[in-house]
């Protein structure tokens, strides 16, 4: 597991994949199970492990923060994850009732969270790792392409969103 993770690692980032850290591995990883070279899921060490360096790297970025700015981006952040946790339920609900996936698998599929975190998660509730992971791919690739017709229709530009005046 530790070689399929180094050499997918560095592959993915060699041949320019996005998420290469953490799709690299699963791709090489995903070949080796369905080969039956690797039959076993990680220790579940490696995945306490991986959720702290994950957290580390997430409480890095705050460092020189200020108190009023930490205020001020809690408070934007937790209305954002409201709402998008009432969409996600929606959604969750209305693939759960048409069939299309059990509870948890259609929650973790469209939840909000980056890539390594919704794996990490499926890895550790026992979901569909594929399952999840496609939707989440799906996902950064729509809003990839999606980005740019999207700011070419509403004339934005400019980091800040600035609009045409």
């Amino acid at each position: 597991m530790v070689a399929a993770a180094l050499i997918g690692w560095k592959g993915g980032e060699r041949i320019g994949l996005f998420g290469a850290s953490i799709l690299g591995p699963m791709i090489v990883t995903a070949v080796l199970s369905l080969s039956g070279v690797i039959e076993h899921r990680p220790p579940r060490e490696a995945i306490v492990a991986a959720q702290y360096f994950i957290g580390i790297g997430i409480g890095v970025g705050y460092v020189g923060v200020t108190l009023l700015e930490i205020r001020k981006d809690v408070l934007a952040g937790i209305a954002f994850v409201g709402i998008l946790a009432v969409l996600t339920v929606m959604v969750t609900e209305i693939v759960v009732v048409l069939g299309f996936a059990n509870p948890v698998e259609g929650f973790l599929s469209f939840a909000p969270g980056g890539q390594a975190e919704m794996t990490v998660l499926a890895i550790v509730a026992g979901a569909d790792l594929g399952f999840i992971v496609v939707h989440h791919l799906t996902r950064i690739v729509l809003v990839i392409l999606g980005a740019p017709i999207f700011a070419a229709f509403f004339k934005v530009r400019g980091r800040g969103g600035d609009t045409p005046g």
